[in-house]
């Protein structure tokens, strides 16, 4: 009944934030943490939902400052929260401060400061396809749920692969 529950709730924040744009969300009232720390595509430790999905950050937003906006959230989905969330689980491998952000009427996620977010291209599990990727704002990695200072969270990356947004405005 409770997993019914929380499905529907989350059903409902997907679709009333961002207009409908697909947007992550983290689960709440699971048995298990909500945030932990695993071994993604060779990189230990690493931040990630309730169904082993990675999270990343915008090595730009540090503090919070949020610069992927509109179609920005299409690619990189925030991991958002109903208003009347305070505190997301975690588990013990997560050594880092957990809180949220202000994003319109909703709260996403944040890590050591830094808005949490999922990747679109990452369709399984366990996968990290976006690490690296250099758009606009900043440079996508994913989370080092070790950290626990801010200059410390982002995992580091290799190479990084440059790709240009088309949206006006200076913000994507």
């Amino acid at each position: 009944m409770l997993a019914r529950f929380t499905l529907r709730r989350l059903a409902l924040v997907a679709t009333l934030v961002a207009g409908g744009t697909a947007v992550a969300s983290v689960p709440l009232g699971a048995a298990q943490p909500t945030l932990q720390a695993a071994t993604v595509a060779k990189h230990p430790h690493v931040l990630i939902d309730a169904t082993g999905h990675s999270l990343y950050i915008l090595t730009s937003e540090a503090g919070g400052k949020i610069k992927c906006v509109k179609a920005c959230t299409h690619i990189w989905p925030p991991v958002m929260l109903p208003a009347n969330v305070g505190l997301l689980s975690h588990s013990a491998g997560v050594k880092g401060s957990v809180f949220w952000v202000k994003r319109g009427k909703f709260r996403q996620a944040t890590f050591n400061g830094f808005p949490l977010y999922t990747f679109s291209g990452d369709t399984k599990p366990h996968e990290a396809t976006g690490v690296g990727l250099k758009l606009g704002a900043g440079t996508w990695v994913l989370v080092n749920a070790w950290a626990k200072t801010s200059a410390a969270t982002p995992e580091k990356v290799g190479k990084t692969t440059t790709t240009s947004s088309s949206s006006s405005g200076g913000s994507w």
